[in-house]
């Protein structure tokens, strides 16, 4: 027998005793990769030879460079998406810092005050063009020269530098207002310094903002002395109406005394009568326009003090109103009061409270030809409330807005139809606010007029 059919005897041996035992995969690979020339039985026993790929160490350090290649691989594509993110992101950012610059370069640079960047000792490392047009220097000669290249002289600077840096020992930001002596001028500059988070090269750096208010502080001046002349006019004019009021009231009372005792004496004189009647109204009215003037001249001067007084309100109302009535009756019109409190006190100003009423029942019944006027009055809490009501020929709305300015009616010119000179009202107004009150005013023209005044008590 050849040694070929030998080994395949051999070979068909092993198979026949590998069927026999359990299947082991590694085993018949095994198998299969001898070469057919090769004896698998040697004295009887079985040879059989692994290739090394099939052993476990094998298989184990492949696997473990598959797993390390793999985890390279992801690792390298995500630092390549962390590497690309990183640089979008700082693509923005480098954006956004550009942007930002650019804004705050046109800031700086169209901004209408002075802006100047400085360090601690007088170093100047930039300044705006407002601040180069204040002063009339270039930002180059400042950055060169430092601070003191806008003063006049060294000692004006060390001066104003040690007032400054003592200020700013215990505050972080000051705004003050100084006379700078600057080579271009005496300016009166309003200065805002302030301390920066960022040192240069280890010294403190400031803002400062330069406003020229020259011409603000001469405009100031301007209105201090124009109110002081018009103050002064107008305590020359309060004189002279107060001066001219008295000349031509004294003589006034003598003569509406005299009517008066001749209308007495001369009662069956009807015709002189009727005569010293009408001299009696006119003087009335006279002195009425007279004691306005005073009034209006004594309130715009504040020389009208008041004094309150502890007052029955109903009663002293009630007592004002009594020549009222009469007034009214003469003009077929009813005067009539209503008292919705029971009588109380309270502490007012008895003349002020008198001329109040005075105007509005007057104003009542002089733009009233016919109806009723009524006159209300309550305590509402810790305020009195006055209502006068009338029937009268009523506002017009355009003219409400101008009610309360003296010498304004709302009939003008020659040919009105009612008299007075316009003051009552502004009188009544003043004085009303005078009280801490509020006035006002309902009407429509035709349908009468609400006056309501609030005076706490």
């Amino acid at each position: 027998m050849n040694r070929s059919s030998k080994a395949i005897e051999s070979s068909q041996y092993a198979w026949k005793i590998l069927m026999k035992r359990p299947y082991n995969s590694n085993l018949c690979l095994g198998l299969m990769a001898l070469p057919t020339d090769k004896p698998l039985l040697e004295d009887g026993q079985l040879i059989v030879e692994i290739p090394f790929y099939s052993n476990f160490w094998f298989l184990f350090i492949v696997f473990t460079i598959l797993i390390a290649i793999i985890y390279g691989v992801c690792f390298f594509v995500q630092q390549t998406k962390d590497k690309g993110a990183l640089k979008n992101k700082l693509h923005k950012k480098n954006l956004e810092i550009a942007e930002r610059e650019d804004r705050f370069k046109v800031v700086w640079d169209n901004s209408q005050d002075g802006l100047l960047l400085s360090v601690q000792g007088g170093l100047v490392l930039a300044a705006n063009p407002s601040f180069c047009s204040l002063a009339e220097v270039s930002e180059a000669q400042l950055q060169e020269n430092g601070l003191q290249y806008l003063f006049k002289d060294n000692q004006a600077f060390e001066k104003l530098r040690d007032e400054i840096v003592s200020e700013l020992k215990v505050s972080e930001k000051i705004t003050k207002e100084f006379v700078l002596p600057l080579k271009a001028g005496d300016k009166e500059i309003e200065v805002s310094i302030s301390k920066m988070k960022e040192e240069f090269d280890g010294r403190l750096m400031f803002l400062n903002v330069f406003r020229d208010v020259s011409k603000k502080k001469a405009y100031e001046r301007g209105l201090e002395i124009a109110k002081g002349k018009a103050e002064e006019i107008s305590h020359l004019k309060s004189n002279i109406i107060s001066n001219m009021s008295h000349e031509i009231r004294t003589p006034l009372n003598g003569i509406l005394g005299s009517t008066e005792y001749i209308i007495q004496t001369r009662s069956n004189d009807k015709e002189l009568i009727e005569h010293l009647n009408i001299i009696k109204e006119s003087g009335d009215r006279l002195l009425h326009t007279i004691t306005n003037f005073l009034d209006l001249s004594s309130l715009e001067s504040d020389e009208l003090s008041a004094v309150m007084e502890k007052t029955n309100v109903n009663d002293f109302i009630s007592k004002i109103l009594i020549n009222h009535k009469s007034i009214g009756i003469k003009k077929g019109i009813l005067v009539t009061s209503k008292f919705l409190t029971k009588p109380f006190y309270a502490n007012l100003e008895r003349k002020y409270l008198q001329i109040i009423i005075n105007n509005i029942v007057g104003n009542a019944i002089k733009y009233s030809e016919k109806g009723l006027i009524l006159v209300v009055v309550e305590k509402v809490e810790n305020d009195m409330v006055i209502k006068v009501h009338d029937q009268g020929i009523g506002i017009s709305k355009d003219y409400l807005n101008k009610l309360f300015y003296p010498f304004e009616q709302e009939s003008k010119g020659l040919n009105r139809k009612f008299e007075g000179s316009g003051l009552g009202l502004a009188i009544t107004k003043h004085l009303v606010e005078k009280l801490n009150g509020n006035i006002e005013v309902e009407s429509e023209k035709g349908n009468g007029t609400l006056v309501r005044i609030l005076i706490p008590v």
